[in-house]
């Protein structure tokens, strides 16, 4: 097997950096090989600090080679940024007041068309997203063959800094590895957690990490929001500490190991030791006064998401609810405390086993996730492909007659 016949992935987030390979097996992207570690110099899920963050990297990649014996050189990686900036468009082109049957140029020509237009000087577009297309008034998913006279491609733009993308390639180097592709994390995680009924039906991905939280909205199919917040589970983790006058990671230790939502009357309260800073006295604190000041930073987060749902009036569209995933989600009754803040259908996000497969571990972790979803960005665009080709092959098959050339 060449470098040139696996999949390779990375998620840099704010707490930890997961790494897959993978190759293609019974048409699903198979895991091969993964390695977990500590992240570091990523604040609000952007890398800050280009050392910190390769030094990092490279550990988690040094890991995984070991494991499998394969050396990507090329390696698709998420991005979050809080100066995220996501818009749709759709401007059709003409043939001339011509019918024409559509070629995968002409496709091509209308996907370019509509992601045309200025971006600002400190900002970068990401990859396209192509929703759908508009073959003269009727909306199709794979044009190539039909006739018409008016093909649009209605497209999902989303541009962030200059900086994040500077970043991130600069953090590869040490690893002798260049960014493939640059995915927005949430649009990552959607390929593996949200299915084609779910986003015809409207939803909403929400991925709550440990520096921010991410949405990303699907309606009528596609994807038509994206949003990146300043607040996510290490809020959670500051706010107990300064509750209790306690350190970060004594904090952290109280929420992983007793953090829960949804206070009621069949918890029964308990008093829990902890260590306050500059105090060698003991310490307690009850579970249940620890679950409102857990709940509070959650309560904070489901305000700033409704809030933008609803000026986007995007907020009456997610007949599917909401899908949840992103380290912070892990907290106990957090599914049904969402529920309750969103009064809508809420669910922990699975991974979809049609795309992938491997170590069952590994497709139940929710720390692999994103990286898991960046291997399935690497579905071949059924758009692109002619009809015969889907029908005999399918677009794994494409793919592995591209390894033979």
């Amino acid at each position: 097997m060449s470098n040139f016949d696996f999949f390779a992935s990375i998620d840099v987030g704010t707490s930890k950096i997961a790494v897959l390979i993978a190759d293609i097996e019974d048409n699903k992207f198979h895991v091969i090989g993964h390695a977990i570690g500590s992240s570091s110099g990523v604040k609000n899920g952007v890398i800050v600090d280009v050392d910190s963050a390769s030094q990092a990297i490279r550990k988690v990649v040094d890991k995984v080679n070991k494991k499998c014996r394969r050396k990507p050189k090329f390696i698709d990686i998420n991005v979050s940024d809080l100066h995220l900036s996501s818009s749709n468009q759709n401007r059709p082109i003409s043939f001339n007041g011509k019918r024409k049957i559509i070629t995968k140029e002409d496709v091509l020509q209308a996907i370019q068309n509509s992601s045309a237009g200025t971006v600002a000087t400190n900002k970068k577009n990401l990859e396209v997203i192509v929703n759908n297309f508009t073959v003269d008034d009727q909306i199709e998913t794979s044009p190539i063959g039909m006739e018409a006279e008016v093909l649009g491609a209605q497209v999902h733009l989303a541009s962030v800094s200059n900086q994040a993308i500077n970043n991130i390639s600069h953090s590869l180097i040490p690893s002798d590895l260049g960014a493939d592709k640059i995915i927005l994390d949430s649009i990552a995680s959607s390929a593996v957690c949200i299915n084609q009924e779910d986003k015809d039906n409207g939803v909403c991905l929400l991925d709550i990490g440990a520096g921010v939280t991410n949405i990303s909205v699907f309606v009528k199919g596609g994807v038509v929001f994206s949003q990146v917040f300043n607040m996510g589970g290490n809020r959670v983790t500051n706010h107990i500490a300064q509750a209790y006058n306690t350190s970060f990671d004594e904090a952290e230790r109280l929420k992983i190991e007793y953090g829960m939502m949804q206070l009621d009357s069949t918890i029964q309260d308990r008093l829990i030791r902890f260590e306050q800073i500059d105090s060698i006295e003991e310490h307690y604190l009850s579970l249940h006064e620890l679950i409102m000041v857990i709940e509070k930073p959650y309560k904070e987060i489901c305000t700033l998401v409704k809030k933008r749902l609803k000026s986007e009036k995007l907020d009456r569209s997610l007949k599917a609810g909401l899908v949840v995933i992103g380290g912070a989600s892990k907290i106990e009754h957090c599914e049904a405390f969402l529920l309750k803040e969103f009064r809508a259908r809420t669910r922990v996000a699975k991974i979809n086993r049609e795309l992938v497969s491997g170590n069952e571990k590994i497709l139940t972790d929710i720390s692999y996730f994103s990286a898991l979803g960046l291997l399935a960005c690497n579905t071949p665009k059924s758009y692109l492909q002619e009809p015969e080709q889907v029908q005999k092959g399918g677009l794994f098959g494409t793919m592995q007659e591209l390894f033979k050339l």
